[in-house]
């Protein structure tokens, strides 16, 4: 394999190097990922500069929590090594095993809730975008292109804004219908079906698009070529929503209804429900069911559904008041 040298200064510098190029030929890599890893090689080699390999007092003492840290700051910064530590593993590279993970805390933020009057004027305003004499630039054309299908794709399928603006183009299928999310939380590399009302949207974005940007890599292309920036995606999802409304919300947010919307559809199932909740927490990527249950936090009505039909049912069914919450 010719691997592309990062500069890697520790004694394990190899390694690293074979890491970070699996996880870009598999696309599970990241500017946090990156910022990361470079952030522990430089620990490795200043404070051990002895050592002749990876030590498990390397990574204990670099994953350890900071004071400046919350749970969650803490679990984010030790995915990258985590997933360092089992490559490692799994082809006999070194004997050390994952950091020590705190516990995620119950986050008690609660999620926007859209009318369908919000959500129409927002969806209206981007597909009014209009471009005045002045506006020939391609990133004007590419704004009134891309808001209509992005923020449409995100509330249709839950995905998280991160995974939407790393889309590949090849990892959207539009004649099969499937989107192939590879950029994920968690490297849960997972399959989405597009909704048919977003298909015809998704096709003619994709054609003038591409007359843009031949040979674009990314389905949603930035101004210059690469992947949208969060920046980007903030900011117009921002300029639209305040067109026409006056409450607060974000991007991020149109996940969370996409999945209270689903839930609320149970009310009147009976143990079709497990199907459901397990199809739910597949699709928007969550690493376990658990995550799925916390939505039930902001879904006051179907708590009481739930105790009603699922009463003999596992506890795993039952919302986790001391559980952490996966977004």
């Amino acid at each position: 394999m010719n691997l592309k040298k990062r500069n890697y200064r520790s004694c394990f510098k190899e390694h690293l190097d074979m890491f970070s190029e699996y996880m870009r030929a598999s696309r599970h890599w990241s500017s946090g990922y990156d910022s990361n890893i470079r952030s522990f090689d430089r620990y490795c080699a200043e404070q051990f500069p002895d050592d002749e390999g990876i030590t498990q007092e390397m990574i204990d003492s670099w994953c350890r929590k900071r004071t400046t840290e919350t749970n969650l700051s803490c679990h984010t910064r030790q995915c990258c090594i985590a997933a360092f530590v089992k490559y490692l593993r799994a082809r006999g590279l070194a004997d050390v095993h994952e950091p020590t993970r705190p516990k995620k805390n119950r986050s008690s933020y609660v999620p926007h809730a859209f009318t369908h009057e919000e959500l129409k004027n927002f969806f209206n305003a981007c597909d009014s975008i209009r471009l005045g004499p002045g506006h020939k630039r391609k990133c004007d054309k590419l704004k009134k292109l891309t808001a209509p299908a992005i923020f449409r794709a995100l509330y249709s399928t839950g995905m998280r804004t991160n995974e939407a603006r790393l889309l590949a183009r090849d990892d959207v299928d539009l004649d099969k219908c499937v989107i192939s999310i590879r950029q994920t939380k968690g490297e849960q590399h997972r399959y989405v079906v597009i909704h048919p009302t977003l298909v015809p949207i998704l096709r003619q974005y994709d054609v003038k698009v591409e007359e843009l940007y031949p040979g674009r890599e990314y389905f949603f292309p930035s101004p210059r070529g690469g992947h949208l920036s969060n920046t980007w995606v903030t900011d117009v999802f921002r300029e639209m929503w305040n067109k026409g409304n006056a409450s607060r919300a974000t991007a991020y947010e149109l996940r969370h209804h996409y999945a209270i919307v689903n839930i609320n559809r149970w009310e009147d199932m009976g143990f079709e429900l497990y199907d459901h909740l397990l199809y739910l927490s597949k699709s928007m990527g969550h690493l376990s069911v658990e995550s799925t249950k916390d939505y039930y936090a902001i879904v006051p009505a179907l708590v009481d559904t739930l105790l009603e039909k699922t009463s003999d049912a596992d506890d795993w069914m039952l919302p986790d008041v001391e559980g952490g919450t996966e977004a």
